[in-house]
């Protein structure tokens, strides 16, 4: 496995990341505490448009001076981590994005990057990150796994951008 960040040109290689996952249980925050739903959702694979707004989003952290990495098994993207270049209250720093392909999920490869981010937003002044985490079961487990606890409150002009997800800060 490769780790590196990533130049502008490569960040297409997102779409290389299969994004497949079988969800059966997403959380809700209800009274400051996170609620377990079953809910179910068949996720194929990156949907076009939605594919172009990630495309979007990772420019515009590298055009603002952030951290992309990215994991590569045979030159393929199969991981990727996106700090934002910039610190929220003087002492956070949002981690934008992470993802890593189905089949190779569960194998250290998530905690690894987030480990890399850590490092980077160490060196960058940080002590915290700021995740805005899909409500997914897996995902906000994997962050309460690594020491995540709710952001209480939560960001309020990152949770009007996202108010469906899970908002968590990350001790570093």
């Amino acid at each position: 496995m490769e780790f590196r960040w990533l130049a502008r040109k490569e960040l297409e290689k997102l779409k290389q990341i299969d994004r497949k996952e079988l969800v059966e249980e997403v959380y809700y925050v209800r009274d400051h505490e996170l609620r377990l739903v079953r809910e179910f959702y068949d996720i194929d694979g990156w949907l076009e448009s939605e594919l172009g707004l990630y495309l979007q989003r990772l420019q515009s952290v590298f055009d603002g001076e952030g951290v992309i990495i990215g994991a590569f098994d045979n030159n393929v993207l199969v991981g990727i981590v996106s700090l934002e270049g910039y610190l929220i209250h003087g002492k956070t720093m949002k981690l934008d994005m992470l993802y890593v392909s189905h089949d190779y999920r569960k194998q250290g490869l998530g905690r690894r990057l987030v480990d890399i981010a850590t490092q980077e937003a160490t060196e960058l002044g940080a002590s915290e990150l700021y995740i805005s985490a899909t409500p997914v079961r897996n995902t906000v487990d994997f962050y309460m796994r690594l020491g995540a606890e709710l952001a209480m409150p939560p960001d309020a002009y990152l949770f009007e951008l996202e108010p469906l997800d899970i908002h968590l800060i990350l001790p570093i």
